[in-house]
């Protein structure tokens, strides 16, 4: 399919397959379905797709900010990632495992290495490489960034998506892939077909701390600690990683810190994880930081279906990484699942 992508106003059932979010699972769904000879609109409030395959800048520094690598431990995936290689996303092995620590004060000389046997993927340019090369590989006007969609209700045989700015859009169908609060919430006139199972879903939150340092910290090799308990659950040297061309931290907190800080002022915040971490940089110091707040981080708990077809209701799937199996993997096999519901296979 080649051109803009015509979106109906009809009402009555027409129009393409609206996906909203353009996170993994939402632009894998879009290509799967693309690639059916589907008319496809991915609508996302970001101006930048990825969602949590989110990497930032500050100054020359290179961070990921949200998603830090993946592993591959199914044929299906193990296929796309084949793909992405193929299509020159760079995708490469980082680590069979990383340093395991218990509270992030105890410091560098307590943490242990760990592995399960599984290599950990990273990307060169970033995790996002991955979410912008399969955006390209969309239909001209087949995304629509910058698009916030306030409300999903049924219209005739179909969908009407309300959108901010510009018309409302009439669909055949939709794939929802934003967290399963976010969606319901916009699914708020159906909601109560949705699964019980599912909209009982629960998330924790993540702040993530993204700083720039003036000197290599004294994260050891291969540049990734995973913490147990404690205010801090992941701490990455992003130029160890290969992602950074001058040293840059990322700071993940855990989810029982981001919920207590939730309110807590920037400044506040950025100090407060700095003093957290400070063991791990050794003589380096920040010269600059910033923050990434995800209400919506992880998954308590996985519903056991990769996607979810909503009965009753006109073509309505939900997907994402709550959906079979939590991390990059599972939310992208999501994105397969549900285009195959609306394909039928």
């Amino acid at each position: 399919m080649t051109g803009d992508v015509a979106v109906g106003v009809s009402g009555d059932g027409s129009g393409p397959i609206i996906v909203v979010g353009a996170g993994l699972a939402g632009l894998v769904a879009a290509g799967a379905l693309v690639a059916a000879g589907t008319d496809v609109v991915v609508v996302d409030e970001g101006a930048e797709p990825g969602g949590r395959l989110a990497t930032r800048r500050i100054g020359p520094a290179t961070l990921d900010a949200g998603a830090q690598f993946f592993t591959v431990r199914s044929a299906r995936f193990a296929a796309m990632v084949d793909g992405w290689r193929a299509g020159g996303i760079p995708v490469r092995e980082w680590a069979h495992g990383f340093l395991r620590g218990g509270h992030v004060g105890d410091g560098p000389a307590a943490a242990r290495p760990g592995t399960d046997g599984h290599a950990r993927h990273a990307v060169d340019a970033g995790m996002s490489a991955i979410a912008r090369r399969l955006a390209s590989d969309l239909p001209r006007g087949a995304r629509r960034p910058g698009t916030r969609v306030h409300a999903i209700t049924p219209s005739g045989d179909g969908w009407r998506v309300e959108v901010e700015p510009g018309r409302p859009l009439d669909a055949a169908a939709v794939v929802c892939t934003p967290p399963v609060p976010r969606s319901l919430a916009l699914l708020a006139a159906v909601a109560q077909r949705v699964p019980p199972a599912v909209r009982q879903l629960r998330y924790e939150p993540c702040i993530a701390l993204l700083a720039a340092l003036d000197a290599p910290p004294a994260v050891p090799a291969p540049g990734g600690v995973q913490f147990t308990r404690g205010p801090v659950s992941w701490l990455a040297d992003n130029a160890a990683k290969g992602v950074s061309a001058t040293p840059a931290v990322t700071v993940h907190a855990s989810g029982g810190w981001s919920a207590d800080h939730a309110a807590d002022g920037d400044e506040e915040v950025v100090d407060g994880l700095l003093d957290l971490v400070r063991p791990w940089l050794g003589a380096a110091r920040p010269v600059a930081a910033s923050l990434e707040r995800w209400r919506h981080s992880r998954p308590l708990e996985s519903y056991p279906e990769r996607a979810v077809r909503v009965p009753g209701v006109p073509p309505l799937v939900l997907a994402g990484d709550a959906f079979g199996g939590a991390k990059v993997e599972g939310a992208a096999l999501s994105g397969l699942a549900a285009a195959d519901v609306l394909l039928g296979t």
